[in-house]
């Protein structure tokens, strides 16, 4: 009887083992546990701080874009709604971009160039000059302080694209 009481005891007592082994990995699991739900809590801290910021930019834009609702702004022979320019703000590469769908449409800019040699006779079409000028000088204000040189390599760069397009899709 003697020896079964041994084994019981040292049995027990790997079960004990055992049993604070398993405490002491819960222990860990529950730290880790609560750094995680820390750690969500903060991000949620964070987006909601964000979400209020890009509620008051939102606020803030439609406020300017009140202001400028009812003007209009020439480009050559084109006018345009100042609210529909007042969406684009990125950079003036894509400003310029834009403003030329709008002013000459993909169509003619797919077969237009900017300013064609004299000396060359093509049947490109170029694009009307008081347009561009009108074009360049807005961006060139709106967009301070870029050069007439920038904004003639933005205007290539669309036309080259429109016509790569065209191109491409075979119209």
């Amino acid at each position: 009887m003697n020896k079964g009481s041994d084994n019981d005891c040292t049995n027990c007592e790997s079960l004990n083992e055992k049993l604070k082994q398993k405490n002491v990995e819960i222990e860990i699991l529950q730290n880790e546990l609560a750094k995680i739900e820390s750690s969500l809590q903060e991000t949620k801290r964070k987006y909601k701080e964000m979400k209020l910021k890009y509620k008051e930019k939102k606020r803030q834009m439609k406020e300017e874009n009140k202001e400028v609702q009812g003007e209009m702004m020439e480009f050559g022979l084109k006018t345009i709604p100042a609210a529909k320019l007042a969406l684009c703000r990125t950079d003036y590469s894509k400003y310029v971009g834009y403003l030329l769908d709008i002013c000459f449409g993909r169509e003619t800019l797919s077969e237009s160039v900017l300013k064609c040699s004299k000396s060359r006779t093509s049947k490109t079409n170029v694009l009307d000059e008081g347009t561009i000028n009108d074009i360049m000088a807005h961006v060139m204000e709106k967009f301070q302080p870029i050069s007439i040189g920038m904004v003639r390599a933005a205007i290539r760069q669309k036309l080259n694209t429109c016509h790569k397009s065209k191109q491409r899709n075979g119209m």
